[in-house]
């Protein structure tokens, strides 16, 4: 049987030994992908069809990457960025669809899940490497250039950023919008079993494990030690943490994750896992609950088909009403 073990802010696999149908054989890559480890699994009767559809995957995520990063100066998203302020322009049809579904995120959680949260990372990464708060009028400054109203979108497949300055940072659901399209992959080769693990944030469980199910995920809180444990089957699982990376500023840790309406970073240190039918709404969900905790959880309600866990900073778990009849979450004892 394969354990996943899902952290605040990562999801790892442990293999522990699983006995196999004799005709099907497991096939296992790991790449390196939009900078952290793309790991998929499959399960298939002939190894080398196998190699060839995780190496089409490993390609589709390579070409989302050259549309999609903001690192890469010749990316269709840094193009995008470099256009602010200077009217509508024609964009790639995948990062419109990208941008469609995160404005479609963001309008339904009251805007606290933006991708227009781009100059605000920018601003805290400089006072980390500083080590100094921004200045007030720096992040008043700064705000203004946020807001997913800011975006446009046109049916001509045309976009536009406002206001110079803005910049789109994808990193909160990039991973998950490549999860899935790897997923749309492995079911036009029939694969049936299969699990898709990205930078141990967004995973994919498609079909279960030979002799299994679904898949057995571990669930970690704050700490190192195991809360409970879930079952997934044809669903993605997202997890996120305001401490899995952070700035330390004059003796207090701020959070990679920052607030789009206050601009400030989380300094409490809470997790969040969201279940949900596609890895990318997934990823996107597990950040309000992050920002504002109990009240997050309620905000994301309102999806169909998505359920939440909330680590607390006390430690305390708080389940959506439905997560634990969808996942047969079982806690642990003393947890």
């Amino acid at each position: 049987m394969k354990i996943l073990v899902a952290l605040t802010f990562t999801v790892c696999s442990l293999a522990i030994g699983l006995p196999v149908r004799s005709e099907l054989r497991e096939i296992r890559e790991l790449h390196y992908q939009m900078g952290t480890v793309l790991d998929i699994t499959l399960w298939h009767s002939d190894p080398e069809q196998a190699k060839n559809v995780l190496r089409r995957s490993v390609q589709e995520v390579h070409r989302l990457e050259g549309i999609l990063s903001h690192y890469d100066p010749a990316s269709a998203l840094s193009m995008f960025n470099n256009q602010a302020g200077n009217g509508k322009i024609k964009i790639d049809r995948e990062l419109f669809r990208l941008l469609a579904l995160a404005t479609d995120f963001s309008l339904r959680t009251s805007g606290y899940f933006d991708v227009t949260v781009g100059p605000l990372v920018s601003l805290w990464q400089q006072a980390g490497e500083k080590g100094m708060l921004p200045e007030p009028h720096l992040l008043f400054q700064t705000l203004n250039l946020v807001g997913s109203q800011k975006l446009k979108l046109y049916e001509t497949g045309e976009a536009e950023l406002l206001k110079e300055g803005m910049k789109i940072d994808l990193g909160g659901i990039g991973k998950g919008f490549a999860v899935d399209r790897i997923v749309e992959i492995l079911r036009q080769a029939k694969v049936k079993r299969a699990l898709v693990n990205f930078g141990g944030s967004s995973l994919y469980a498609l079909g279960s494990p030979p002799q299994e199910d679904s898949w057995p995920i571990g669930v970690k809180g704050i700490g190192e030690e195991l809360v409970g444990v879930i079952r997934l089957k044809d669903r993605a699982l997202s997890t996120s943490g305001s401490m899995g990376r952070y700035w330390e500023i004059e003796g207090v840790r701020y959070g990679h994750l920052i607030n789009p309406k206050s601009g400030l970073p989380v300094v409490q240190p809470r997790g969040a896992t969201a279940i949900a039918t596609t890895a990318t709404e997934a990823e996107a969900l597990t950040k309000p609950p992050v920002l504002l905790g109990k009240q997050g959880m309620e905000m994301i309600k309102i999806f169909p088909q998505t359920e939440s866990l909330l680590i607390s900073e006390s430690g305390e778990i708080f389940l959506s009403d439905g997560f634990a009849s969808a996942t047969h979450f079982r806690r642990f004892k003393n947890r």
